[in-house]
């Protein structure tokens, strides 16, 4: 997902950072390793997790999960 690559990289978000930011709401843990995943696009992310990325971001969910 470019759009999300290029926020996190506009404001220094490493994966491991995300997977930290989604753990501190109380959320269901989720390893790097599939948040590294999600992100990429190789699984498929909870509702939830869609959800506060748009939240997190400010990114319309249309932009944020377009693929290259």
């Amino acid at each position: 997902y470019p759009a999300l690559e290029a926020w996190m990289r506009a404001n220094r978000v490493s994966i491991k950072r995300l997977t930290a930011m989604w753990a501190e709401r109380g959320e269901n843990e989720v390893c790097n390793s599939t948040m590294q995943s999600y992100l990429y696009g190789l699984y498929e992310p909870r509702l939830s997790l869609c959800r506060w990325l748009v939240e997190l971001t400010g990114i319309p969910f249309e932009e944020l999960f377009k693929e290259k």
